[in-house]
């Protein structure tokens, strides 16, 4: 009897689930990591493949692909195995190393978007000091940096004291730790990384949209446009329609978790169900771009379908030259048109 007793013990989850629950809950996690890293690693693949697909915007985007890539090989393989066991198997030192990644990752890809909207910014709104400033990669480059070097800084300090990671049982996973008696750390860290991303995100993009709106007013009846300036603003409209619907799916994909810590904050506690509900739909956020790029960017979209033997390569690539060849025509044409757009009166 007490042989059977202990194996039991042994055996039982800690966390009370079934085997059914179990098998369930690490099957949809190995999906959504299997996803995140073929989804976004397709995404940068396309863009080295594609010269169409090379600007200065898919830079951003590939750094957020990027992120995402790292999220599901460095982080998720031991949110899995620690919903498999109930616990964390790994010591102290490696869910330190393990929980402060998932939010360098995270953040990484929030101010991303952020530096997305400050280049669409300026590309539509202050078109002058876009060309002077952001039009060259050494800037975009430098942008990118600053993404990790600042996500870097502000979530190392809880490796040193201020702040704490640790295992958290409901959340199956080593991250931030939001029950403090010192809540400082929390403040500060969703004003650096939540507050002031958001409010620059969406100011940039309700400007462009006013500007956007405006533009067309303005330009109305008084010319005949060129057709590939109706083409440019097209594809300019698609790239911004977009950045905004990533950066609002990540919004929506991280505000549970955020919700859910506000509540610990104040000392209060959900069922578990909620905290695994609202850690899937964070790591969802990893890999549902390459479906918004697929479904929203006919550019994207061309090249997935080439890359996954959707469509004749051949044709593919006499499109791809027929297009260079009608930009590089038109950019006369489509500057008079930004010029004389510019100069028609209110």
């Amino acid at each position: 009897m007490s042989a059977s007793n202990s194996s039991n013990e042994i055996t039982a989850d800690p966390l009370g689930r079934s085997d059914v629950q179990i098998g369930v809950e690490v099957a949809f996690a190995v999906l959504i990591c299997l996803i995140s890293f073929i989804g976004n690693s397709l995404v940068v693949y396309a863009i080295h493949r594609d010269r169409r697909l090379d600007t200065i915007t898919n830079m951003l985007i590939e750094n957020l692909a990027f992120s995402d890539i790292l999220m599901a090989l460095l982080h998720m393989p031991f949110w899995i195995v620690s919903l498999r066991y109930g616990k964390w198997i790994f010591g102290h030192v490696l869910c330190q190393m393990v929980g402060v990644t998932q939010l360098i990752f995270g953040i990484v890809s929030l101010l991303t978007m952020t530096g997305i909207a400050i280049n669409r910014y300026f590309k539509v709104v202050k078109r002058k000091l876009y060309i002077k400033f952001f039009s060259n990669r050494k800037a975009t480059y430098a942008g990118i940096a600053f993404c990790w070097f600042a996500s870097t800084a502000v979530n190392t300090p809880q490796l040193y004291g201020w702040g704490k990671i640790d295992y958290h049982v409901n959340f199956s996973d080593c991250t931030c730790v939001w029950a403090l008696d010192d809540v400082s750390f929390i403040i500060f860290l969703c004003a650096a990384t939540i507050f002031i991303p958001a409010t620059i995100i969406f100011s940039c993009y309700f400007v462009i949209y006013r500007t956007v709106r405006e533009s067309a007013r303005r330009v109305h009846g008084h010319a005949a446009l060129p057709n590939a300036t109706k083409t440019e603003d097209k594809t300019e409209n698609k790239v911004l329609k977009t950045s905004l619907v990533v950066v609002c799916v990540y919004m929506i994909c991280w505000t549970p978790l955020s919700v859910i810590g506000f509540i610990e904050v104040f000392g209060s506690r959900s069922p578990r169900m909620f905290y695994y509900l609202a850690y899937v739909l964070v790591y969802c956020s990893n890999m549902t771009n390459p479906f918004i790029y697929g479904i929203m960017n006919p550019q994207f979209k061309n090249a997935f379908a080439c890359i996954l033997q959707l469509r004749d390569s051949t044709a593919s690539e006499a499109e791809r030259v027929s297009v260079s060849r009608n930009i590089a025509s038109n950019v006369d044409l489509a500057e008079t048109y930004i010029s004389t757009a510019q100069a028609v009166p209110v």
